[in-house]
């Protein structure tokens, strides 16, 4: 299926890297179908997150244990009922980047309100974790140690 994108213009993504968002995503509701893919700069990928009826939203994404090691997030039961999960081991988590154009130094990543999806389901979600001490600008590179504060 081809999808348009404000950053990589027209591109080709598989059916199996579409994602529901019935509820939409924070701030984009209507919004509600995604693909998941991933683009390689430098030799190191990237995965985007982008919206297939818009150009924008686009979502620079990472998997949480990337930057936050001990990543455990505490999912309720009306959130893993809505993808359709038992577990939350059953789910991919990712976390939505904002990298400011002066700095990646200064990236931060939403640990708080990540996007859960389901795999079997084909449906995703953002959810607001039961987690007290997970951040909303969490900087990883401005922490004084990897895997939380």
């Amino acid at each position: 299926m081809e999808i348009n994108t404000r950053d990589f213009g027209v591109i080709e993504v598989e059916e199996d890297a579409l994602f529901d968002f019935p509820e939409g995503v924070y701030g984009f509701e209507e919004d509600t179908c995604f693909a998941l893919f991933c683009k390689t700069f430098d030799d190191i990928p990237f995965l985007y997150l982008q919206s297939v009826q818009n150009e924008i939203p686009c979502f620079l994404v990472f998997e949480p244990e990337d930057f936050y090691p001990n990543y455990a997030p505490m999912v309720s039961k009306e959130d893993l009922a809505a993808c359709g999960a038992e577990r939350a081991e059953d789910l991919v988590f990712l976390v939505i980047a904002n990298v400011p154009d002066d700095s990646v130094e200064q990236m931060s990543l939403n640990i708080k309100s990540p996007i859960i999806l389901n795999p079997k389901t084909r449906i995703g979600r953002q959810v607001i974790l039961q987690n007290n001490d997970y951040l909303i600008r969490y900087q990883p590179f401005l922490q004084k140690s990897k895997g939380g504060p």
